[in-house]
C-alpha cells in the first residue's frame, strides 16, 4: 500500500466536515486541549491486526507521553461517521494510523504493513508546519517567510506579508520560519534552504495549499496578493510531505 503522508492533500480532504460526535471526538478535542498530538488508529474489527497498530503506535508514543495520545477509532460505528467522513476513510484500508497534529488536522499517516514507531513519530509536524496546515485547514493561503534575525530587510518584508494579509481581508496569513530555528530543521531541509542565504525569501502558498510564488528580498503588496489568490493548478503543485515544495534560491 502507498504511503499516506501528504499533509495538504489529507487536508484539504478534510475540510468543509466540522460538525462531528461521539467519543473518539471527545478523545481527539482532550488531547488537542492539553496540547497533544494524536496518534489515531481507524479499525473496522477487532483482531491481531489491531493489536498490532495499537503496540505500533503505544511504541511511538513511549517517549512522547506528555505531547501524544492514542486514540482508536472504529470505522464502522455509526457515532464515528461524521469523523470517518472528515479524514475520507471510507474504503480505506484498515487497520490505519493516522497522525493528527494539536489542532486535530491530519498530518499523514500509514497502513499497518508499512507503519514503524519511528516513522509515526517522524510524521509529527513541526510548530511551523502545523501554522501551515492550519492556515490551509481554514481556507486561507499562506505568506511563508524563511529569514535570519541579521537580516536587514527582514521587517520591511513582514510588514509587506501583514499589509497584504489585510488587504485578502484576512484570508491568508503570515507564517515566518528562522533558519536558525532547531525544530524547524526538517522543514528547512525540505524547502532546500540555503543556510547563508542573504535575504529572506517569501513563499506564496494558496488555499489549494499549492506553492504559487518564491519572493527573495522586498517584494510589492500587489505582487505578494496575485500570486498568494493564484487559482489551483490542475495537477501537481502540493507541497509533498507536508512542507512547501520548492526552495530557496
Amino acid at each position: 500500500m502507498k504511503i499516506i503522508q501528504n499533509i495538504l492533500v489529507l487536508v484539504l480532504l478534510s475540510t468543509g466536515l466540522s460538525r462531528v460526535n461521539a467519543q473518539t471526538t471527545s478523545e481527539i478535542a482532550s488531547a488537542n486541549k492539553a496540547g497533544k498530538n494524536v496518534f489515531l488508529i481507524a479499525y473496522n474489527a477487532p483482531g491481531a491486526d489491531l493489536d498490532k497498530a495499537v503496540t505500533i503506535a503505544n511504541g511511538a508514543r513511549k517517549n512522547l507521553t506528555s505531547t501524544t495520545a492514542v486514540v482508536k477509532m472504529n470505522t464502522t460505528d455509526a457515532a464515528n461517521s461524521a469523523l470517518v467522513a472528515k479524514y475520507r476513510l471510507a474504503g480505506a484500508p484498515s487497520p490505519l494510523i493516522l497522525v493528527l497534529d494539536k489542532k486535530g488536522n491530519p498530518a499523514g499517516g500509514y497502513v499497518l504493513n508499512e507503519a514503524t514507531s519511528g516513522k509515526l513519530v517522524d510524521l509529527i509536524p513541526s510548530p511551523k508546519t502545523a501554522e501551515v496546515t492550519d492556515a490551509i485547514t481554514n481556507g486561507k493561503s499562506v505568506l511563508l517567510i524563511v529569514y535570519k534575525e541579521s537580516m536587514k530587510s527582514k521587517k520591511s518584508i513582514m510588514d509587506n506579508c501583514a499589509i497584504a494579509c489585510s488587504q485578502m481581508s484576512n484570508k491568508s496569513v503570515v507564517v515566518k520560519i528562522d533558519l536558525g530555528d532547531k525544530k524547524e530543521t526538517k522543514l528547512l531541509q525540505t524547502l532546500k534552504c540555503d543556510l547563508l542565504a542573504k535575504e529572506p525569501v517569501t513563499y506564496t502558498i494558496n488555499a489549494a495549499g499549492q506553492v504559487t510564488g518564491t519572493f527573495t528580498g522586498i517584494t510589492d503588496v500587489n505582487s505578494l496578493i496575485a500570486s498568494a489568490k493564484k487559482a489551483p493548478a490542475k495537477a501537481g503543485g502540493c507541497c509533498p510531505s507536508g512542507a512547501p515544495a520548492g526552495g530557496c534560491k
